[in-house]
This record gives C-alpha cells, structure tokens and sequence, in this order.
C-alpha cells in the first residue's frame, strides 16, 4: 500500500496547478477525436476507478491483435501469484563417478548475466556467471582439471521458439528461443557500455552461456568438452549457486522496456508455479485462471505468446481495461501495478512519448505501449485533470496505421486527462 500511497501523493501534489473542472467550452466528446486516418479501425475503452463508471466504448467488447499490451496480463498474473520475493538459481553440480566433471543447470533466469563491472547489461542487479565460475573454482580441491562441462537447459517444456512468431523476430533482435539457460536474454552483444552493442540475439543461447562459463572458469577448463545435454542417470552433488534478482525486478523491466524474451520466461514461473508446466501453450490457461480470480471474465482472449508477438493474439479494449482495474483494486495486497509501467518522465518506452502538444505533467500517465505490423496499441493509467484516476486500453488497426499513430494514441491519453470525468463517446 505505501508505494501506491506515495505515488499518488506525487502525483496530486504534480496536479495542484492542474486541478480543475474543465471548461464547458472544451469538448469532451471522444469518438470525434479518433476520425483520424492515422488510427485506422480504432478499438478503445475508457473507465473512471473513482467511480467505475465507462466513459468511452468503442468496439470495446470486439477482438483485436493485441501487440505488447498483452504483456500486462502476464506482468498482473506475476505479481499476484508469485511470492513477491520470488527468485531462481542457476547451479553447478559435480558428478560423483565422473571426477573433473561439472554440470551446470540453468533455472530460467533471463537476467543471468556474462558481464562484469564496469561492464553492464540492460538487467539491474543480475547473477553473474563469472561469479558463478569463480565460486565453482573456490569449491573444488585445488588444481582440479576440468574435462567435461555437462549443461542442463531442460527447464523449460516444448519447443524453444515459440510457432506463432516469425522467425525474422529473432533476427532482428526481438525475442530469443526460450530455454532453461541463456545469458544477457541471448543478446549477441549486451554490453551497454561497448559501441558494439547488439540486441540481436543468438540462435543457440546454451551454447552462448556454455562457452561463457567455460571461459569464465580459465585454464583449468580450458580443453574441457562441452556437452549440451545432462544424462539423466549421472548421479550429482551440489557444489555452487547463484541467486537471480527477484521476480519483481523481472516485471519491472519487463514492462517499462518491453522485453519480449523477459516476458516470455515470467510467464513460464507462473504458469509452473500454478501447475499448468512451462510450455507456451501453459500460458493461457494460467492466465485465464488468474482473471477469474480477479473476478475478470477472458471473454475474447487468444494468448499463443506473453508478449503480443504473435499476429494470432486477440483481446478486448474491456478485457484490458478490467485486467488494469482488478489489478488497481487489488493493490493493497499485491502492491500498485501502475507502478511497473512506463511513464514519460523516466527510462523506458514513454520516454519519447507525450512531447510537444502532448506534453502532459510528470508522473501522471502510466501505460504499456504495443506494435505490430498494422497495430499500435497503448493501455494504462492516467490521472485526470479533474483529480479522477481513469484506465484505457486503445488499439488502432489496419489501414492508415503508420508513424504517426504512436502521436494520435497519446493525443488520445491528453483528451482523457483533460475531460477526466466528463469525458463521454
């Protein structure tokens, strides 16, 4: 409760010089204001949390692909089944008949990072697998040769890259295959301190994070043998460990910076924390479970992914917007999710929103962002003018969609903050 305490006190004392009945001269009708070619087939809902009241409709109860506002669902199904504390270790093992062999077994953690300082990646406060080397090391009887490196990635059920996406989204950086052990999200190059810095990600990521620890361990490994699946008959002892940040972390950065590979592997801890396994095809049903919980009905929900990469994803402008609302009145015992989300006076994907004749006050809007080709989408919060907490979910879609739209979304997000309650179709 006190971090939703604190914000919302920010955020009113952001508004002492805002706060204010809108003129009866401003139009507060919204339909109007979404005429616009550049929001092409345009799906929206806006609701009042002070009253629960829906100011807007528009297609709210229709479809539509979804892009990365999907990525709310799983980030509210995170943070109100998973202990708050929530983390995973990446271990190495010695096997008993085989003396020089270590096996290294990865937990999903997306955040295990190859770097050291000064070097960092885009993760705050990750486990290091050198570290993670270098402990392995102490552990062993000194000058012990290591021979094989037996890596177990199983973790995870299913296939490592997800059907439903294109391949060129991982080519381009956009999400990595989904395994047990990866380092830096399988970034080809995550050092943001290097001008060589690569988002792209590797097609391999165990072989990636086996050659990192190999290198991490020195001479002693270094005519070791990489072995890239655990025989399951091998008897092993545990030797070494390291702790990821928890998964509150995960969300956040997940959700501010739209990591799609991040997403992907928190949506897998809740699905096997729920029971429901670590496949993608687990990941609607443990969502659908968590809403209804939240006393939120699925209707019209079609999750192939987490995070809204799939062109075959479907939601409803209400389906988003009751999430959102569930979420902020469940707060007191989960924490604030807004949160978690992107603001336009912070790093993250807002950072270069809401400029210009869209420039709101600090800290007032919340939101997600989304694309696709052919969609944009935009959901959060946003706290109105008029002192009223309002919740949106907008989608356009199809033909007109383009450059633009991203603008003509946050001009939307500006309509709501300055009619707040009196905002109508």
């Amino acid at each position: 409760m006190f971090r939703k305490t604190l914000a919302l006190i920010v955020g009113a004392l952001t508004l002492v010089a805002f706060t204010q009945p809108v003129s009866a001269a401003v139009s507060c009708h919204f339909v109007p204001v979404t005429k616009v070619g550049e929001l092409g087939t345009f799906y929206g809902r806006v609701v009042d949390l002070n009253t629960g009241k829906q100011l807007v409709g528009i297609r709210a109860s229709e479809q539509t692909p979804s892009a990365s506002v999907l990525k709310v669902l799983t980030g509210i199904a995170a943070i109100t089944q998973l202990p708050a504390k929530y983390t995973v270790d990446t271990k190495v093992f010695t096997v008993d008949e085989e003396p020089g062999t270590l096996v290294l077994q990865g937990s999903g953690d997306p955040t295990l990072s190859r770097l050291m300082p000064p070097h960092y990646t885009t993760y705050p406060k990750p486990a290091r697998l050198p570290k993670l080397a270098a402990k392995a090391l102490a552990a062993l009887p000194s000058g012990t040769i290591i021979r094989r490196i037996v890596v177990d990635s199983s973790f995870f059920s299913g296939v490592a890259f997800n059907p439903y996406w294109k391949a060129s989204d991982r080519t381009n950086g956009y999400v990595s295959p989904i395994v047990g052990l990866a380092v830096d999200g399988a970034r080809v190059n995550p050092d943001l301190t290097s001008k060589q810095y690569s988002g792209v990600r590797v097609s391999d990521p165990v072989m990636q994070a086996a050659k990192s620890f190999k290198d991490s361990l020195g001479a002693l490994a270094s005519s070791a043998t990489l072995v890239l699946k655990l025989d399951k008959s091998l008897h092993l002892t545990p030797l070494v460990a390291v702790t990821s940040s928890p998964i509150e972390a995960w969300v956040d950065h997940a959700m501010k910076f739209s990591d799609n590979t991040e997403v992907e592997y928190i949506a897998r801890h809740v699905s096997s924390w729920m029971g429901f396994g670590t496949n993608y095809t687990s990941i609607q049903p443990m969502v659908v479970q968590t809403l209804g919980q939240l006393g939120v009905s699925s209707k019209g929900l079609v999750m192939k992914d987490a995070a809204g990469l799939a062109q075959a994803d479907r939601v409803t402008p209400k389906l988003i917007t009751d999430a959102l609302v569930a979420a902020d009145r469940f707060s007191d015992s989960v924490g604030d999710f807004s949160g978690y989300l992107a603001n336009s006076s912070s790093a993250g994907t807002l950072s270069t929103r809401f400029k210009g004749a869209n420039k709101l006050p600090a800290g007032v809007v919340q939101a997600k962002t989304g694309f696709i080709p052919g969609l944009y989408s935009l959901a959060g919060y946003v706290t109105a003018r008029d002192g009223h907490r309002l919740v949106f979910a907008f989608f356009a879609r199809g033909g007109g969609v383009g450059g633009g739209t991203r603008t003509k979304l946050d001009s939307l997000v500006v309509r709501a903050f300055t009619c707040g309650a009196r905002l109508t179709n």
